[in-house]
């Protein structure tokens, strides 16, 4: 019998939607050749609604970082909000992942709220091709990895942009519970992981990062 996993979905003002759900799915769908093994939620800094992107969708968590279950997977989506990250956040995501039986993953430019932890310090990493730039410029101890989906580095995963959410979730459903799981999961959710990369999110020459 499989270790039941706790994963934890952060949520905040102005979340990508397809950053939140991409993986969220990911682990659900791949609930129905497991045995149900991942218990998904959503977690926030505090109770309380959150407005995603555009104040399209309103959420309201289902925990808050002081009452939710101990996580064994966070992640991080991207957030369009332009207000700093809650502090007491940042620092719930490093106290977490400093153990390194954890799994901590950003998903596009949840790479700038995960670089605020320090966690990525000398580590590995990437984000969304338009954002190598400013990540490389704010985090130059950081070392980024270009042209990639996802890449992990230690107890760290973080993937590029938006649907390469869904990568980093299977790439750890595959991880737990086997190629052949990762692949049923992949074929439910009609989602092609062998697919290249969109021609213009390669770097060089398309967009300047250096």
């Amino acid at each position: 019998m499989h270790k039941r996993m706790n994963v934890a979905i952060l949520i905040y003002d102005g979340v990508e939607l397809v950053d939140m759900n991409g993986p969220l799915d990911a682990f659900i769908h791949a609930n129905q050749f497991n045995g149900s093994r991942y218990n998904v939620y959503t977690v926030a800094a505090a109770a309380g609604p959150v407005l995603s992107e555009n104040q399209i969708v309103t959420i309201l968590p289902q925990y808050s970082i002081t009452d939710c279950p101990d996580p064994d997977i966070i992640v991080i989506p991207g957030t369009t909000s332009k207000r700093p990250t809650d502090p007491t956040l940042v620092a719930w995501i490093r106290q977490k992942g400093l153990n390194p039986e954890k799994i901590v993953m950003s998903v596009c430019i949840g790479a700038f709220v995960l670089a605020q932890t320090g966690l990525l310090n000398g580590r590995k990493a990437t984000t969304h091709y338009l954002s190598i730039t400013d990540l490389h410029t704010q985090y130059p101890e950081i070392d980024i990895v270009k042209n990639v989906r996802f890449v992990q580095d230690g107890n760290i995963v973080t993937s590029g942009g938006i649907t390469s959410g869904i990568d980093g979730g299977l790439h750890l459903v595959e991880t737990y519970d086997g190629p052949t799981i990762a692949q049923q999961t992949s074929d439910l959710m009609v989602y092609n992981r062998n697919s290249i990369l969109p021609p213009y999110t390669i770097l060089p020459p398309y967009y300047p990062h250096d």
